[in-house]
């Protein structure tokens, strides 16, 4: 198997929850050793969220899978050495802390870069590290309505559309987030000097709608966001339901008029004086909805997009998550893989998305139990048995 293209690297991880740990499990998949450093006794709060019986998080696991272990109680000198101690053996630091935690705890960046001068000190926050509001406490929610994610394209009846998914703004800011790290990695390589990375929720989703932002924010002061449902002028959408009752959507842009309705075997459109020009089929795009719709629904759903593809129109069934879990497509690229565990048997779960060199990053293991690394990360270090033994009766490691 072709070398992971982060192998070698090692991340001492100091996030939680989901924004910082969705980025780290990405590097984690693609060969970074992840070291997460813990609190005693309870761990990342994250351990507990849909905890079975059997002690099993499905949340937990998704984010911290492939990673190592390590419980140290921070607040006391000795626990503090340790994480000195690993410094010089890692090549980046994580936290996604509210600004000013890593400083009190003695590892803000100015200390970890002066033990480890080509040190990575990557920070991922709620509204950004700059401004009023860079101390706010922020969820992946609150960015959603920050960012945009609540108002997609206006008002309904005057209301938001409140449309955000809470987990969608904690995944995108961690692909921002990795992206970042893996950015530092490579101008590290080439200049030899520490770097600093910091990212945010709030900003991550305003990338992430950066089309229709800069275009309210180059026109008009006075003009009002797109109501609820309007279509980008060269653009066609629709969610229509096959024969079966299962949901459809079909976009395309302006090049794809004719190969669309040639996919729909409805020809007759492109000669419907309602539809003939692009300024027509903006006037009635209602009445051509509803066209396309009626026609989608005399055959099965799964039947359509084959017949868009030829056509190379863009379509897609609308997937819950029960049907992207069983879609051949996901599991063709190793989005979905299984992994065999003594304790809980085979469990599916969503892989790696890139691949290098024709090889998908891997899922290497599930997530560690709480300090399940702890005890080896000290014999690598060269403590004494003795001084570890110590460390675990004082309340320092476990």
């Amino acid at each position: 198997m072709a070398k992971a293209p982060l192998e070698g690297i090692r991340v001492l991880d100091f996030t939680q929850f989901q924004q910082g740990p969705s980025a780290t499990v990405l590097l984690a998949d693609l060969g970074a050793e992840v070291v997460k450093v813990e609190r005693i006794g309870t761990g990342d709060p994250s351990r507990h969220v849909g905890k079975r019986a059997d002690g099993f998080s499905q949340y937990f696991q998704t984010h911290h899978r492939g990673k190592r272990s390590i419980a140290v109680n921070l607040r006391e000198p000795e626990g503090r050495d340790v994480v000195f101690d690993l410094l010089p053996h890692v090549d980046v630091v994580t936290e996604n802390f509210k600004p000013g935690v890593m400083d009190r705890l003695g590892f803000g960046f100015e200390e970890l870069k002066r033990r480890n001068p080509t040190i990575i000190y990557a920070s991922a926050s709620g509204f950004g590290p700059c401004g009023e509001r860079a101390a706010a406490t922020s969820w992946a929610s609150v960015a959603g309505a920050a960012g945009g994610g609540m108002w997609p394209r206006g008002t309904t009846e005057g209301e938001p559309l409140l449309s955000v998914a809470a987990p969608d703004p904690d995944q995108t800011g961690g692909m921002i987030f990795a992206f970042a790290i893996a950015s530092a990695l490579v101008a590290r390589e080439r200049s030899g000097e520490p770097q600093r990375v910091e990212t945010s929720l709030y900003g991550s989703q305003i990338w992430g709608r950066a089309p229709a932002i800069n275009e309210i924010a180059n026109r008009d002061p006075a003009a009002k966001p797109r109501s609820g449902g309007q279509p980008i002028s060269d653009m066609f959408t629709l969610q229509a339901q096959g024969a079966d009752g299962v949901w459809l959507f079909v976009g395309y842009i302006t090049d794809r008029w004719a190969p669309m309705c040639r996919a729909l075997d409805r020809e007759d459109l492109l000669h419907d004086p309602r539809f003939a020009e692009v300024g027509a089929r903006n006037t009635n795009a209602r009445a051509l909805r509803a066209e396309v719709a009626r026609t989608i629904a005399t055959r099965p759903a799964a039947d359509w997009p084959p017949l868009f593809d030829a056509e190379e129109v863009p379509s897609s069934l609308i997937q819950d998550y029960a049907m992207i879990a069983a879609d051949p497509q996901a599991a063709a690229n190793e989005y979905l893989v299984d992994v065999e565990d003594d304790r809980y048997g085979t469990l599916r779960t969503v892989g790696s998305p890139v691949r290098f060199n024709g090889v998908q990053g891997q899922v290497r293991g599930l997530a560690p139990d709480l300090g399940a690394d702890t005890e080896k990360t000290l014999r690598d270090l060269g403590y004494p048995a003795e001084t570890i033994e110590k460390l675990q009766r004082d309340g320092i490691v476990a």
